[in-house]
């Protein structure tokens, strides 16, 4: 349930405040770094109960950030031309960035207990091996993906270069899928079935991509649109205007 509610507070907050943060990028980043903040506080220093639990549950579990991440790449599906497109794509550049930082709230606990088991790397069981390499990758395709939605660098690259990164939110998209079927189905073969619903709305999220994303590289082949102008990867900054 905890992802439904971050997904639906996410899509209202960019449709809502996406003026706002075109305008002022910094100053919506310094608030996602607060909140991811918040929730890796609380991890390390767990709430007794009620909303602020709630909350930080969501926080720490990276649901407002995979919705934000997600959300950019829905916006992508939709025709250039579409209310959805024209709303919401001059600002993926900076949604992606508030997103890869929400996800640090995620991303900065595990990687220290990973670091701490780091010594014993090769003595760990192949499945704890396998989740450690997947989120170094993954943090390494958030990290490039990130970066190079910065206005002031992704200006700077050359056009092709620039476009064969963002193709990397492709795998990295795909990973993402992975290492959340890795975490929740061996709870949920043992019977655990509060994450039934979140497991549902994973799978959802990525099946209507698939076929949304599929759907749109058709219908801009047949009218001759470039592979990016069908759905950019992560990011529209200036370069997707002059293309």
């Amino acid at each position: 349930m905890s992802q439904i509610v971050s997904a639906t507070l996410v899509v209202a907050f960019a449709v809502v405040f996406r003026g706002a943060v075109k305008q002022r990028p910094v100053l919506f980043y310094v608030l996602a770094a607060l909140v991811a903040a918040v929730g890796m506080y609380f991890t390390f220093n767990p709430s007794p109960g009620g909303m602020v639990r709630a909350l930080a549950y969501a926080i720490q579990k990276g649901h407002p950030g995979f919705s934000m991440l997600a959300l950019v790449m829905f916006v992508g599906v939709f025709d250039r031309k579409s209310v959805v497109r024209r709303a919401l794509g001059p600002v993926r550049g900076e949604l992606s960035i508030i997103g890869a930082i929400l996800m640090l709230a995620h991303a900065v606990p595990y990687l220290a207990n990973y670091l701490a088991m780091a010594g014993a790397v090769f003595s760990l069981k192949p499945s704890v091996q396998m989740s450690l390499a997947l989120a170094v990758v993954l943090l390494f395709l958030l990290g490039v993906l990130a970066v190079t939605s910065i206005k002031a660098l992704s200006v700077r690259m050359d056009a092709r270069t620039w476009k064969r990164i963002q193709r990397l939110v492709y795998p990295f998209f795909l990973l993402v899928f992975v290492h959340l079927l890795g975490y929740m189905l061996v709870p949920l073969r043992a019977g655990a079935t509060d994450l039934l619903v979140g497991f549902g709305f994973y799978v959802v999220i990525f099946a209507a991509y698939l076929v949304l994303r599929t759907r749109r590289f058709i219908l801009d082949r047949r009218v001759g649109l470039p592979e990016y102008g069908a759905a950019s990867a992560m990011i529209s900054t200036s370069k997707e205007a002059t293309q």
